[in-house]
């Protein structure tokens, strides 16, 4: 296992991660129903990252031309199984994005960031590829003064474990600027928990971003 694809193919197969197993999840598909009416219909929504595809139904009920793509092939063809009606391919995000300059209304990119070397470029082929006026909506694991301590006290081996997938660590104001030197404007950012009220409001597990081309 010598590639990013490799060790996402297996990432995949050998147990569950992320989407609706998480505690954070229905507080982000609060957060996507909220800023994605489905009163309102979008041309062409592309998911980023799409993983096990916990959010793509969600996000398919809004266009009729739903996209969604994943480094793992084996990954993809499952998704593919399972919802015949949308469009998945494999893409790896840190090469240009198969998509047309301008083409697409809505980029979702959940829990993704965070696993990519470069970031930056990631976001910047989204910024290509929207349409102007077009959405992005991104989460990624919060990182703050306080959180930042108590790892530091307690869960630094486990954090930076070299069998964390997590290679990227964001707070507020470096996706900010992430997302900002890429071109967006309107950025606003907000974070959610994992529904436990007295830990969420002094911890919280996810920072939320909206932006606009």
């Amino acid at each position: 296992m010598n590639s990013s694809k490799d060790y996402y193919n297996s990432y995949w197969e050998t147990g569950s991660h992320g989407g609706v197993i998480q505690g954070y999840y229905s507080n982000l598909l609060r957060w996507l129903n909220r800023e994605l009416q489905q009163t309102q219909t979008y041309e062409t929504i592309l998911e980023a990252g799409c993983g096990a595809a916990a959010f793509t139904p969600h996000l398919a009920r809004r266009t009729n031309n739903m996209r969604a793509c994943d480094i793992s092939a084996g990954q993809i063809k499952k998704n593919s199984e399972t919802f015949k009606n949308i469009h998945f391919f494999t893409q790896d995000l840190g090469t240009p994005l198969a998509c047309e300059n301008n083409s697409v209304d809505v980029i979702w990119c959940s829990e993704v960031l965070e696993h990519l070397f470069n970031p930056a470029f990631a976001v910047g082929e989204f910024y290509r590829v929207l349409k102007p006026k077009g959405k992005l909506l991104v989460t990624v694991p919060y990182h703050g003064c306080l959180k930042n301590t108590l790892i530091a006290l307690f869960k630094w081996d486990e954090h930076f474990s070299p069998d964390n997938p997590h290679i990227r660590f964001f707070t507020k104001k470096t996706i900010s600027r992430v997302v900002n030197t890429a071109g967006y404007r309107n950025i606003r950012m907000e974070t959610c928990g994992i529904g436990k009220p007295f830990r969420d409001c002094f911890v919280p597990t996810n920072l939320l971003l909206t932006a606009v081309k």
